[in-house]
């Protein structure tokens, strides 16, 4: 409904929903970990840092804002490069400057 009908009143909230619940179970989950050893403190944190690392990788890397990025970056390359066109009338430039330049030092000679 918040889609569909954004402007609609919401009549419903849960009572102190947006700081005793959160409390309440941040209290809860430090009150569980206070029986555990150290070796499993530890290894939970490593998961959970790994865990964190796989999410925003993937995160990064699926999102749009880089997809539009990249492909505006790639665009930008592809504006500097030459075009093929461009490098043969160069090159063709060239040839014929060097062509003029030995005629014109044989005819020197």
């Amino acid at each position: 409904m918040r889609y569909t009908h954004g402007d609609m009143q919401r009549i419903f909230q849960v009572p102190f929903g947006s700081w005793l619940i959160p409390t309440i179970g941040s209290s809860l989950c430090i009150l569980l970990m206070r029986g555990i050893t150290k070796p499993t403190v530890f290894r939970f944190l490593v998961w959970t840092a790994l865990g964190q690392i796989i999410y925003f990788s993937y995160g990064f890397w699926h999102s749009k804002q880089r997809k539009s990025i990249k492909s505006a970056s790639i665009s930008s390359v592809t504006e500097l490069l030459p075009t093929i066109a461009s490098i043969t009338e160069q090159y063709t430039q060239n040839e014929l400057e060097s062509d003029l330049a030995s005629e014109n030092s044989e005819n020197a000679v």
